[in-house]
């Protein structure tokens, strides 16, 4: 009689523990199917707060270059939304950190108002051009960039900050900015003048 209980205590106990186990693997696979849903919806709440904080801190070009990767379009309310059937030609992670790093120095009033020579500018844009490509190469398990589409993204990013870049050639922004106000300021003494001959009072 004791030999049976002490089978009987063995057999419950393994009853028991093939219960946990069996109770263990339902609750990760409830996990496994549950987790994508969780993973994208905060993914998808990440990419909104992205999206906010960009528009507060990113000039119009930039912030247009960031939604042209993105696969969005900005709507006749002004929000951003994804273009049906777009397919983003990199994550976020890309964007923060290589597109804004990157394109933003190009698009600053600092450089802007600054002389360059074109060989400078040219090599400031080669060696930019070169760090962005590395990046792409580097980081494309991370940035999620097909192959195909390594030329598109270098090509869009060139193309905003080349244009920035150009404005600073030979002082362009700073000459084109005196003229404008030297004509202002002459249009507006020539008709406080024009006031003063025909008796009017400024």
């Amino acid at each position: 009689m004791g030999i049976f209980n002490m089978f009987n205590r063995e057999e419950q106990a393994n009853i028991k523990s093939e219960k946990r186990m069996m109770n263990f693997q339902r609750e990760q696979n409830t996990t496994a199917l549950t987790l994508p849903e969780e993973r994208t919806e905060l993914m998808s709440q990440e990419g909104k707060s992205d999206l906010l904080k960009w528009q507060q801190d990113l000039d119009d070009e930039l912030m247009g270059l960031v939604n042209r990767l993105r696969g969005y379009t900005q709507g006749e309310d002004g929000e951003y939304k994804p273009i049906v059937g777009a397919v983003p030609l990199c994550n976020n992670k890309f964007i923060v950190d290589v597109v804004i790093p990157q394109c933003k120095p190009f698009l600053s009033r600092n450089l802007i108002n600054s002389t360059f020579t074109e060989d400078r500018i040219l090599l400031d844009l080669k060696n930019t051009s070169n760090d962005i490509t590395a990046n792409i190469a580097d980081g494309y398990d991370i940035y999620a960039i097909n192959f195909q589409n390594y030329d598109i993204v270098l090509r869009m990013i060139k193309n905003v900050i080349k244009a920035g870049a150009f404005r600073a050639l030979n002082g362009f922004t700073k000459k084109t900015d005196s003229t404008v106000y030297k004509s202002l300021e002459s249009k507006f003494e020539n008709e406080g003048q024009q006031k003063r001959m025909f008796g009017f009072k400024n």
